[in-house]
């Protein structure tokens, strides 16, 4: 930011006026506090900065300049208003310097914050007006005063100068504005008795509350209090657990030390300063209204905190769950919806539950979802026809943030990705399907030398191509087929990954097609699974599933497997063969454009180096490049990269839901010798 001072000058300008102010107000005498000082201009250079980047360095300079002059003036005014009255707190403060680098960052911010998707805007909003009213109700100092005129101030330039942002809400408005208005109330005491706590000279009307407890006592409480807050954002229950047992116990607490205690009164406590004036008297000892009010907002604001929901699909919504997969257009991975382990909404049904309330258009959509560490990470695309799958997101999203679930689309294909920039979420590539157009397959062609040699190699052993379904299959190559897939398990260091990976269990499905290399012996040599993809009421694909290999198989036989699969089902007049995707794999998207995208490649870079010799997940992509596919990103969307972190614990209790520490030090060992060539590779298909 800098160091290109043509994109942001204002910032580079902020930051010398706030270092400036801090030698002024050294030189006038006061006591210099280096440190907050520099930190406080950084902040006032990142803020402005920021503004300039969204809004232009025009209408930033008015904002700013707006700003700072309108509250400072306004505090200056107000403070000699009550001055001349002999008002206690006024006399206090009108010895205090009025303007500060904050006042500005105030006003800059709240203004700017206007151009944010809606929930972004209330959670800068709110915490900004959670600073604001702890430093006027627990300061007491004048800048505390002109930052709430600030606020007021950036509040009015925000609706002059600020256009809205055009970005949808999707949160459930009643239930996000409940949580952000119980974590500002508990956010605000937080912050307001670690001001009265560590200032000394602190002179807010609420400043006794510094003192009712020792200090390693009053960090616990802070801390407790923190949490809470922490959960509250959330939707935690445990969250408003904590906040009513702290809230009573403060309040109760602060009760007693009033009507017993010695009460401390600030800069009128001391033999040789005379009595505190009335209103000073009275503001300590309606002290335990603060924590007294806060539990009326946390308790009033109960119902925005219910209980997460839990259910699996039953047999009547199953066959739901099919009559609107086919007939609709969930994409090449939407059977995994059907999988034990997943729960299932249905959008009529909510439209049944809030039809006197939120009258809307009719929608059919369905999302097949995976709730784990309170998020909601879908199997893939939603299911619903095309005009009704932006719609069948966002309602999805608007339920989830009712119940406090974080919403993560998970492996969804870029058709989507339109609607997500709608919503203002955050992206980022997870996988790579490789498809294959099956009008103009063929095994000819260089880059498929190895598929013709497979399938040569099959016709001169004497391995044939076995269809059917797991019930149809001879009881003898089920028996193989398990046999085979036990061994394939126990030869891992981890255990078998489900999710979007099926294994046996998925197998038995009527709809599920298995195609065997079995030879003139009856040995198993490989097995494949293919699911069904719909389209409009109409078979369009089979999507590769479970893919194995047997003990000394036949030279490529998964490839046999594969190439046949495709000219079986080219000549069915289907339209594609998905080869799936490969979690984990290299991308081939293009280069991540967002820090935190770096990040998450990053850490994928990693984890993938300590799962590739269980899993072979680049082995894996390797093989599926022989058939010369066309590529298809997958998407993870969600609402923010801050989300990133409860979606990545989701994802591994989703993929490996029995995954022990002894386990993960196992991979770790063998990661580490396969960096050293001492593990052959045993993870290809």
């Amino acid at each position: 930011m800098f160091a290109d001072r043509t994109r942001a000058p204002l910032a580079v300008l902020a930051f010398v006026a706030g270092a400036s102010w801090a030698v002024v107000v050294a030189a006038t005498g006061a006591e210099p506090h280096w440190a907050g000082h520099v930190v406080g201009a950084l902040l006032l250079a990142v803020g402005v900065g920021w503004a300039e980047r969204r809004l232009g360095t025009r209408r930033t300079a008015v904002i700013a300049a707006v700003g700072t002059v309108v509250p400072t003036v306004a505090t200056v005014l107000l403070l000699a208003l009550g001055d001349a009255v002999d008002e206690a707190f006024a006399e206090l403060a009108s010895e205090d310097v009025v303007w500060a680098p904050s006042v500005t960052l105030v006003a800059v911010v709240v203004a700017a914050s206007r151009g944010l998707a809606p929930s972004r805007r209330r959670g800068v909003r709110a915490a900004v007006l959670a600073v604001v009213v702890a430093g006027v109700l627990f300061g007491g100092y004048a800048t505390d005063a002109a930052r709430a005129a600030a606020l007021l101030t950036g509040l009015g330039l925000g609706r002059r100068l600020v256009p809205v942002s055009p970005l949808a809400a999707w949160h459930d408005q009643a239930a996000h504005r409940a949580r952000t208005v119980a974590a500002t109330a508990l956010g605000t005491l937080a912050l307001g008795w670690s001001v009265a706590a560590v200032d000394p000279h602190a002179s807010g009307p609420f400043m006794t509350l510094g003192h009712v407890l020792p200090p390693a006592q009053t960090v616990a409480a802070v801390g407790v209090l923190v949490l809470a807050v922490a959960l509250l954002l959330r939707g935690r229950r445990l969250g408003l657990v904590l906040a009513v047992a702290a809230l009573l116990l403060m309040t109760g607490m602060l009760v007693w030390f009033v009507g017993t205690a010695g009460v401390p009164f600030g800069p009128y406590d001391g033999d040789d300063l005379p009595p505190p004036p009335p209103e000073w008297e009275v503001a300590v000892l309606l002290t335990w209204l603060a924590p007294a009010a806060s539990l009326v907002v946390v308790v009033t604001r109960r119902h925005a905190f219910a209980r997460r929901p839990r259910g699996a699909l039953g047999t009547a919504d199953r066959d739901r769950l099919l009559a609107r997969m086919t007939r609709g257009d969930a994409g090449s991975l939407a059977w995994m919806g059907t999988w034990a382990g997943n729960c299932h909404w249905f959008a009529d049904d909510e439209e049944a539950a809030v039809a006197d309330a939120v009258p809307a258009a009719p929608c059919e959509g369905v999302v097949a979802y995976r709730p784990a560490h309170g998020v909601a990470l879908t199997v893939s695309d939603p299911v619903s026809t095309g005009p009704e799958a932006a719609e069948t997101i966002r309602r999805f999203a608007r339920w989830c943030s009712a119940r406090a679930l974080v919403p993560a689309f998970y492996s969804v294909h870029g058709r989507h990705l339109d609607t997500f920039a709608e919503m203002g979420w955050h992206v980022t590539p997870v996988a790579e399907e490789a498809v294959l157009d099956l009008a103009g397959f063929s095994t000819s062609g260089k880059k498929r030398q190895d598929l013709r040699t497979a399938v040569n190699r099959a016709a001169r052993d004497g391995v044939e191509a076995v269809w059917g379904t797991w019930a149809d299959l001879p009881a003898g190559l089920r028996a193989q087929v398990e046999a085979l897939s036990d061994d394939w398990v126990d030869a891992k260091a981890l255990p078998e990954m489900g999710f979007t990976l099926g294994g046996l269990a998925e197998l038995d499905d009527p709809d599920v097609l298995v195609l065997l290399a079995v030879d003139e012996a009856g040995r198993l040599h490989g097995v494949t699974s293919w699911l069904p993809s719909w389209r409009d009421g109409e078979l369009v694909g089979r999507t590769l599933d479970v893919m194995r290999r047997g003990v000394d198989p036949m030279p490529g036989v998964v490839e046999f497997l594969v190439a046949t699969a495709a000219r079986t089902f080219q000549a069915e007049g289907l339209e594609q063969l998905s080869l799936s995707g490969t979690p984990l794999a290299p991308l081939r998207s293009e280069p991540p454009r967002t820090a935190a995208t770096r990040v998450v490649m990053r850490v994928t870079e990693v984890v993938r180096h300590v799962l590739e010799p269980s899993y072979g997940f680049t082995s894996l992509a390797r093989f599926k490049a022989k058939f010369d596919p066309r590529y298809e990103t997958l998407w993870l969307a969600c609402p923010s990269a801050a989300d990133l972190a409860p979606i990545g614990r989701a994802l591994a209790a989703a993929y490996v839901p029995g995954l022990r520490a002894h386990q993960v030090v196992g991979a770790l060992r063998v990661a580490r010798r396969s960096s050293r060539g001492q593990v052959r590779d045993t993870a290809r298909p």
